[in-house]
């Protein structure tokens, strides 16, 4: 990410993670704020997110603006470790102290979340989450939807109190005592007719065992338990299906498939489940019926929701 534009009009050229001392005077425009405002939302997004969100124009411009926003301690710039075989990681930029104070001076109800004390995993983790969210952003575009009530986990949290970190939500289990739920992101899909559809999101990258997927089957299956009315009372909706995105097929093993038949063998066959792989994630797939089901139909599309069936959770 480096300013060749400031190389070739004779001024040094500005090494990647190192400010420039006397960078050249900005005026801030609507369009900056708007910057801001996602890294507030978001916490962490790449140059290509950003660009896809806010910018829309000639990827030179979004390098330089980045750069000047980077320069003046707005933003902050991350590297994120290289995955063998998925080549050169992103740069990520997230909100610096200066940036938050700058974003709510302009706009006092906004709240800001900063990314930089965030370890690596967490780095990758929304990465990955934001490539959905961009994606399910452009995917509705082009199909005349439109995402609603977008939370990330922090968001998910109930309110703590004399400002304390917000806490998971506890679901009581008839055997299995009080489950931690704290999903990593909620949408509401609006489609053309006035359909609107809720969805929870779990982002697997394959970093813990299988067994977790036993606990979430229980977890949200009696979430989403009608006559206890969990989901009803908090988000005011009668049902949700959870999304769950992972990691690619991988020499004719599927994590996708095993996290399904996991759930299957847990709770029975569920619709509640839907299972796609990253390799889905893009704008003119996200929308059809790529979304594989726990009960064992046919994939599906979240864009035509198909009658609900929940079944109790086996103890």
């Amino acid at each position: 990410m480096s300013d060749a534009s400031s190389h070739r009009s004779g001024r040094p050229r500005a090494r990647r993670f190192t400010r420039r001392s006397s960078p050249s005077a900005v005026e801030l425009t609507e369009r900056d704020y708007h910057v801001l405002a996602a890294l507030a939302d978001h916490r962490v997004l790449s140059a290509d997110h950003l660009w896809r969100l806010v910018f829309r124009g000639a990827a030179s411009k979004v390098r330089r603006r980045l750069r000047s926003l980077y320069d003046h301690r707005l933003i902050d710039r991350l590297r994120l470790v290289a995955i063998p075989t998925q080549g050169n990681p992103p740069f990520l930029y997230t909100l610096t102290a200066e940036g938050a104070a700058t974003l709510r001076f302009h706009d006092a109800t906004r709240v800001t979340h900063r990314g930089r004390s965030a370890g690596l995993q967490f780095q990758h983790h929304r990465h990955l989450i934001n490539e959905l969210y961009v994606t399910l952003m452009e995917a509705a575009r082009a199909q005349r939807c439109s995402i609603a009530n977008w939370r990330h986990e922090e968001q998910l949290r109930l309110p703590a109190a004399n400002g304390l970190p917000g806490k998971a939500e506890r679901v009581p289990h008839p055997t299995l005592g009080d489950l931690p739920l704290l999903p990593d992101a909620y949408f509401e899909l609006e489609v053309p007719g006035g359909g609107r559809f809720a969805y929870f999101v779990e982002v697997d990258r394959a970093t813990h065992p299988h067994r977790v997927w036993r606990d979430r089957a229980h977890l949200y299956s009696t979430y989403a338990d009608p006559h206890r009315g969990l989901f009803r009372r908090r988000f005011g909706r009668e049902t949700f299906r959870l999304l769950i995105v992972t990691t690619n097929d991988f020499r004719r093993r599927s994590r996708r498939d095993n996290i399904l038949h996991t759930i299957r063998e847990t709770i029975g066959p569920s619709d509640l489940f839907l299972a796609a792989t990253f390799a889905d994630v893009k704008p003119d797939r996200l929308l059809r019926p790529i979304w594989h089901r726990a009960d064992g139909g046919n994939p599906c599309s979240i864009a035509r929701n198909p009658p609900l069936v929940v079944r109790a959770s086996r103890s």
